[in-house]
């Protein structure tokens, strides 16, 4: 079924989805520049998100970034489609589909596309606080006033030009380049210089009622992006929730099922579908019967301390910090939520 107009992030105002959410996708939004790389905006200020900004970066084959530094925000960069190298921990870093490379704050970044690989590397960053400046050259962002052009950003959000995407490769697991893979660092080595995580492997967490991964998160040693994957079975949801100070960008990556908005309750959704959920909007997924399972998650900034108070992994200010683990078919298929 088609999703309606009204309920599009094109045809929304930043108050509306700050309030009721919207159905975005990752391949229709406004483009800007940014470090010499085509960028599309899909959740940031100008769609009232507040905490994180959300955005899809395409990089051409023989294509690179200049170098940048955000003494403020921390970024995630998920690799979605095609091959691209980062320069993470004094060195590149190769990123492939489903691969996570995770800057703190103050952490130089570079990511370039070898003409080699022979096609465009599709990204999906998460900026944690949002980069507003980056806003600034289209007009959408105001340096000398401090302010959002909303006329602007409505007009450039309604007009923009939705891509096409490839058939994009499945988000697999990796365990390559051992020596900056998460899993083998220290927490305190994350913190100061980053890592390479995976999205099917993290802490196992069933706080929404899925089999699911936490991947970026405090007790992995990120301190404001989030990242959660999970797999959601046939004619399985989760559990219908809001997050009182966390903006979150859920993703459906493979499959179809259906979102749920408090603003407008169910509505179907395929491979690339997003909704948008402010901090305090009712948000939540489910699969539907013969329609088959799906993967999703995503983003949430700051990580969902309210999902965390009541497990295992936190107490009194401090999170447990247990081995990760992977999320593996056999587990989806065997799991006793579904």
């Amino acid at each position: 079924m088609k999703i309606a107009d009204n309920l599009r992030a094109r045809y929304r105002t930043a108050r509306q989805i700050r309030s009721e959410g919207a159905i975005a996708n990752l391949f229709d939004g406004p483009t800007i520049t940014a470090h010499g790389l085509e960028t599309r905006l899909i959740a940031w200020p100008g769609t009232g998100y507040q905490t994180e900004s959300v955005h899809v970066t395409n990089v051409q084959p023989g294509q690179q970034s200049d170098p940048y530094t955000y003494d403020l925000a921390e970024e995630a960069i998920l690799c979605r489609h095609g091959v691209v190298e980062v320069w993470l921990k004094d060195r590149w870093v190769t990123l492939r589909p489903g691969d996570i490379a995770y800057f703190p704050a103050g952490v130089k970044h570079q990511i370039r596309n070898p003409a080699s690989n022979g096609e465009p590397a599709i990204l999906v960053n998460q900026i944690c606080p949002p980069q507003i400046d980056l806003y600034s050259d289209k007009g959408f962002y105001n340096n000398q006033l401090g302010v959002m052009n909303f006329d602007s950003i409505e007009k450039a959000c309604t007009n923009a030009i939705p891509v096409t995407p490839p058939r994009l490769e499945e988000m697999s697991f990796r365990e390559d380049q051992s020596e900056v893979r998460a899993q083998n660092l220290a927490l305190d080595a994350i913190r100061l210089k980053g890592g390479l995580f995976n999205v099917l492997e993290g802490a196992p967490f069933t706080g929404i009622g899925l089999p699911m991964r936490l991947v970026l998160w405090p007790g992995a040693g990120t301190r404001l992006t989030g990242f959660n994957y999970a797999y959601t079975g046939i004619g399985v949801a989760d559990v219908i929730h809001r997050h009182p100070v966390s903006d979150e960008f859920l993703v459906m990556w493979s499959g179809s099922g259906q979102f749920f908005g408090g603003g407008f309750g169910w509505v179907d959704a395929e491979e690339n579908d997003v909704m948008l959920a402010p901090c305090g909007v009712v948000h939540g997924h489910r699969s539907i019967d013969g329609r088959g399972p799906s993967m999703m998650g995503g983003f949430a900034s700051p990580p969902q301390l309210d999902l965390m108070i009541p497990s295992q992994f936190y107490a009194n200010g401090i999170f447990e910090h247990p081995a990760d683990s992977r999320l593996t078919r056999e587990e989806m298929a065997n799991s006793d939520l579904i």
